[in-house]
């Protein structure tokens, strides 16, 4: 089958690689529609992330397999489950999750299964087929698109992003940066009830697509003031709630720069290893901050796939064959395009 292999040193290339077999006890095999670009596999070019953990697990089985094929924001049809597998039929449109906590460690039995010790992770989606264990596969509703299906790992992560922000009716609300993650929380807040939400974007298309997707404010962060614009929207209080979906370190601490007293700040990205944010501790106590982070999105997964046909998702989405993956990491690294979904 064609599939795109990560490339030790970084990069892809598309190979032909062997088809994964009949699936076995608890395995589903799905023939993969259209597998997103998610914004942590374009760090894969960048040396400054490279020595960051993987979260990715190993595939259904155990064993590390030979050369790794990337993705794991994909959509497909199920062609094959194994002998045990119950609720899950061949022919059925779905969405999964690239990983599945093991269910018995300390973290999965403490209500915090995205720390999983021992989970089981997918095959890579840039293939034309996918191993998966059945609880990391998802039905989607009739009326949702493969296409739109795609988008449902990243639609978790902003679910899980404002539920740790704990965005609530009325609320006022920055986010940083204007990406795919970005504009998934500014659709997801939208719901939850945030009733003004600034965007920070220096890419022109992404500040419109904002303002088209619900922004009260956009602003370009190298040609405008945001601590101004900040105050004028909150009448000199600060947001409530912060989200840097941006990965910069000077845009990390600039939130808390823009935070309000009791304000909640949320660091819903990647950041280079090592690399540390200078928090004065004074600001901490004048203002009783909370900063959090978000990693992975435990148990999100069933209520982004009830909001995928509320969600406004296709003006998101581009379609780019696998054979041009390379040129569409570069365009979406020079700020081209949003979610960029690979067709196999």
């Amino acid at each position: 089958m064609k599939a795109a292999v990560m490339k030790e040193g970084g990069g892809l290339e598309v190979r032909d690689m062997p088809e994964p077999p009949e699936p076995g006890p608890d395995q589903v095999k799905v023939k993969i529609a259209y597998c997103g670009i998610c914004g942590s596999e374009l760090h894969s070019l960048d040396p400054d992330y490279t020595s960051r953990p993987s979260v990715f697990g190993r595939p259904p089985g155990g064993r590390p397999m030979g050369p790794r094929i990337g993705g794991h924001e994909a959509s497909g049809t199920v062609v094959a489950v194994g002998p045990n597998v119950q609720g899950i039929e061949v022919g059925d449109r779905v969405g999964m999750n690239f990983r599945t906590p093991c269910g018995t460690c300390y973290y999965c039995r403490n209500m915090q299964e995205h720390f999983c010790e021992r989970s089981i992770g997918a095959t890579g989606a840039y293939a034309e087929y996918a191993m998966y264990h059945p609880n990391a596969v998802y039905k989607l509703p009739d009326d949702v698109s493969l296409e739109v299906g795609a988008v449902l790992e990243p639609v978790t992560v902003g679910v899980h992003t404002v539920d740790i922000a704990d965005i609530h009716p009325g609320c006022t609300l920055a986010i940083m940066g204007g990406g795919p993650i970005g504009m998934l929380i500014l659709e997801v807040a939208k719901i939850a009830g945030a009733a003004k939400i600034l965007m920070s974007e220096p890419v022109e298309s992404r500040r419109k697509l904002a303002e088209q997707l619900g922004a009260t404010v956009t602003i370009d962060p190298l040609n405008e003031n945001i601590e101004d614009m900040a105050k004028k929207m909150t009448e000199g209080r600060g947001f409530d709630r912060v989200i840097d979906a941006s990965g910069k370190i000077a845009v990390a601490k600039q939130c808390i720069q823009i935070a309000g007293r009791g304000a909640t700040v949320v660091w819903a990205a990647m950041y280079p290893t090592g690399v540390e944010v200078g928090v004065a501790p004074s600001d901490m106590y004048i203002k009783e901050l909370t900063i959090k982070g978000v990693f992975v999105s435990p148990y999100c997964f069933p209520r982004s796939v009830n909001l995928l046909n509320k969600l406004d998702l296709e003006p998101l989405i581009s379609i780019r064959p696998i054979e041009e993956i390379n040129e569409a990491f570069h365009d979406l690294l020079a700020g081209k395009d949003m979610k960029v979904l690979i067709k196999p």
